[in-house]
């Protein structure tokens, strides 16, 4: 199986599933392991994540799959306000950035970098 799907899904520690279509998704990587998740959907879809994300709590644990490629690891570690936009054409979308950090794990064994281990 190894055709990527269309879709991105977030998983809670709980077992709630948010499975959204990746033409509403957009990633942006950032410097410390943190993830951009910018979501522009139309208000069925919206309603949707937003109800998913609202009930976070910072550094709580999430889990996201892109096109079934595989569980990334991370923490949730804000959402901003929901924001209602009108396109080009005068259609109406909806736009709600989630950041999360993805979760670092480092090797016991492995002496620390300072040498003063």
């Amino acid at each position: 199986m190894s055709e990527i799907d269309d879709n991105i899904i977030f998983k809670k520690d709980s077992g709630d599933v948010l499975d959204i279509p990746q033409k509403y998704v957009g990633l942006k990587m950032r410097q410390e392991g943190i993830l951009t998740v910018n979501f522009r959907s139309p208000k069925e879809d919206m309603d949707k994540i937003t109800k998913f994300f609202s009930g976070f709590t910072d550094s709580q644990p999430i889990i996201y799959n892109i096109g079934n490629t595989g569980d990334v690891k991370c923490y949730f570690k804000g959402i901003a306000p929901l924001l209602e936009q009108t396109d080009d054409a005068g259609f109406k979308y909806f736009f709600l950035s989630v950041t999360l950090q993805e979760l670092k794990t480092t090797p016991e064994e492995e002496p620390p970098a300072c040498g003063c281990g």
